[in-house]
This record gives structure tokens, C-alpha cells and sequence, in this order.
């Protein structure tokens, strides 16, 4: 928060300074939501003008390391062959599918699930049941994949996929990032799964775009690009509230439970963009 006793002028220096540590990679203290706010909006920016999978790899590990973590990876799983995208070392990806460790991985089986996001580390693989799951672990630590956050994204036709940061070392900032932050961070890896699924062409028919009022699409349009209720009311000229009351609306047509899934499930159909 800005001090309110800054004048116009000292504010503006201390966003620009803000946002530019932000822009090199720093978490900023005691705000790591405007942190995640500014790499989910480098994003959505990226994406817009991603075509290929080299493009959409360059966005994901760019955000990455805005976030401060080491690895992003994308695992999309339905009737034909998984589509990975990720800055994992190639040894690694090779290697995981080699050994057959997307069939045990406790990650994968979350993302079945279908529940929101997972923070995982490398010392809870001790409390799996399977030998292999352990195993898995193991090899995943000699390539410095020790501990992450995952994002279990789900879709129609017996589709669903993980979307996941993970790093070599685990730090305070990163738990209180992803604590704090939750719903941009799962917010990041629909959108990211959106646009794939959208422009990759990985697979599953398109979902037909599912009608709603011109104030629904402009609002669910405005928080896939990160923006807040409050500000989107600015931007549109309405209330709060008003917004708010669109968003609900815009989330029971589509059949979401979140407003990150409506967002992504909106982008997926065609109904935003």
C-alpha cells in the first residue's frame, strides 16, 4: 500500500520503482500479489502473440522467473498423447515418459481431480504408498525438481491437464506467494492452458461459445486480462457491485465454480478473447 501521505508525484516514482523490481525478477516485500498481478500480465500479453509451442515455452519459462521459480511445466493428458510444454531439461521430460512416471504421478492423479492447486514438495514423497512414486521423486531431485505448486485443469471430452512452477530450493517468499496469491496463480496456468488449447490445436473439439449479455463478456474480459472488480468498474464506469453481479452471472452460465474457471472456460469457447 502507498503511504497517504505521499504527494501525486512521490506515488508515481514509487510505483515506477516498484514495477520495475518487479520487471527484473525481484518478489517484492510484503506484496507478493502485485508481484504475481505483473507476471500474470506479461502472460496474457505473450500469449496473445504466441503461435507455436517454442513461443508459448518462452512465455511460461518468462513468467517463471518473473515469479522467482526455477522450472514451468504444462502436461496435458486426455485420449491421445500427452502435449508437454515446459522448460524442464530435455533429459528429464525424456526420461519421465521413458519410465512411464505420468501413470504414478501424484501430481497428474490431482489433476484428475480436478481441484485447484497443490503445493508439493520432495520430502512429502516419502509419505506415497508406491515404490515407484518414491522413485520418481528421487530422479526428479538429481535434476533440481524438488518442490512446487501444480494447477489441475479439467475439460470436457476425458481431458485434463497440470500446469506447475517448481523450483530447487524452497523459500518463505514462494509459499507466502502462492498463499496469498492463489487465484492469479491458478488463474495463470487456465489461461496458459486456454490459449494452448485454443491456437495448439491439442485435441479436443472446441467447446461452442456459450452466450452472455455484452456486460458479462466485458467483465469475465477484463479479469482474464488481471484486472481487479474495482478496477474493472473504473474502466467500464459501473459499481463495483455491479460488476461483481455480472461476473456471478457470467460464472452460472458457464458452468464454473470459480471465476478462474469461467475465464478460462470463456477463452476456451471463443466467448472472450
Amino acid at each position: 500500500m502507498f503511504s497517504p501521505h505521499l504527494s501525486g508525484k512521490a506515488v508515481r516514482i514509487k510505483r515506477k520503482r516498484i514495477i520495475r523490481r518487479a520487471k527484473q525478477g525481484d518478489l517484492i516485500q510484503g506484496s507478493p500479489m502485485k508481484s504475481v498481478e505483473l507476471a500474470y500480465q506479461e502472460l496474457v500479453d505473450g500469449l496473445h502473440s504466441s503461435a507455436g509451442e517454442a513461443e508459448f515455452e518462452r512465455v511460461g519459462r518468462r513468467v517463471a522467473e518473473r515469479m522467482g521459480f526455477r522450472y514451468f511445466a504444462y502436461l496435458g493428458l486426455g485420449d491421445l498423447d500427452p502435449v508437454l510444454i515446459s522448460s524442464y531439461p530435455k533429459r528429464w521430460s525424456e526420461h519421465y515418459f521413458a519410465e512411464g512416471y505420468e501413470d504414478v504421478d501424484p501430481v497428474i492423479a490431482f489433476a484428475r481431480s480436478g481441484r485447484s492447486t497443490l503445493q508439493w514438495t520432495r520430502e512429502a514423497a516419502r509419505r506415497f504408498p508406491l515404490r515407484a512414486q518414491k522413485r520418481l521423486f528421487d530422479d526428479a531431485d538429481e535434476f533440481g525438481i524438488r518442490h512446487g505448486v501444480s494447477v489441475a485443469i479439467t475439460g470436457g471430452f476425458n481431458r485434463f491437464a497440470a500446469f506447475t512452477f517448481a523450483v530447487d530450493e524452497v523459500s518463505s517468499a514462494h509459499g507466502r506467494m502462492v498463499t496469498e496469491a492463489n487465484d492469479i496463480v491458478q488463474l495463470i496456468g487456465l489461461t496458459f492452458h486456454a490459449h494452448a488449447d485454443a491456437k495448439l490445436v491439442l485435441r479436443s473439439p472446441r467447446n461452442e461459445a456459450v452466450p452472455l449479455t455484452q456486460r458479462e463478456r466485458e467483465c469475465l474480459t477484463w479479469a482474464a486480462r488481471g484486472k481487479s472488480m474495482e478496477a474493472t468498474a473504473m474502466i467500464i464506469g459501473v459499481t463495483p457491485r455491479a460488476v461483481k453481479f455480472h461476473l456471478d452471472n457470467a460464472r452460472v452460465r458457464l458452468g464454473a465454480e470459480t471465476l478462474p474457471q469461467a475465464v478460462a472456460i470463456a477463452l476456451q469457447g471463443g466467448t472472450i478473447t
